[in-house]
């Protein structure tokens, strides 16, 4: 048998707030049901509800795309948040994934909260190293030429098995 990538949600939205957090609550209750335990749900939850909340602030497009895979072979799931951001943004995106990615997810997380406590332009830049803390994810960054951001996020789980 072939390795199966299995997408049991792909949801495509205008980038509107008032979508986040049902968003949000049916990941986290799909996950939770069959696919992994009600704690790495929540936290699951919890990281598709940041990736959506930048993708909505900083949107420059009208679409905001989540999609979750689920990977059984290799006990993986896998979520992907999309948006198309402003030209200007690439640069800083890079840097924050750059800073995330090095070093350890605990420490780096605790230097971001320490500097977002002086930042006076009102960004934290918090929630790709509280995600890569909380939840142990690995994180890629894509952005093609067209200005589209990609967010993904590798999480292990054990799976529970099909109901």
């Amino acid at each position: 048998m072939s390795e199966a990538t299995h997408a049991y949600v792909d949801i495509t939205f205008g980038p509107r707030w008032k979508y986040i957090s049902v968003t949000r609550n049916y990941v986290q209750n799909f996950i939770a049901v069959g696919l992994a335990g009600q704690s790495k749900a929540d936290r699951i939850a919890m990281a598709v509800s940041e990736l959506l909340e930048n993708a909505v602030k900083y949107s420059a497009g009208e679409e905001t795309r989540i999609r979750l895979e689920v990977k059984p072979e290799q006990g993986k799931i896998v979520v992907s948040v999309s948006n198309t951001t402003d030209p200007g943004r690439e640069e800083e995106l890079r840097a924050i994934y750059k800073r995330v990615n090095s070093g350890d997810p605990l420490q780096t997380f605790i230097e971001m909260m320490r500097e977002a406590t002086t930042r006076t332009d009102g960004k934290s830049q918090l929630g790709l190293a509280r995600i890569r803390h909380e939840l142990g994810a690995d994180i890629q960054l894509n952005i093609s030429s067209d200005h589209l951001v990609t967010i993904t996020l590798e999480v292990d789980v054990e799976m529970e098995g099909e109901a």
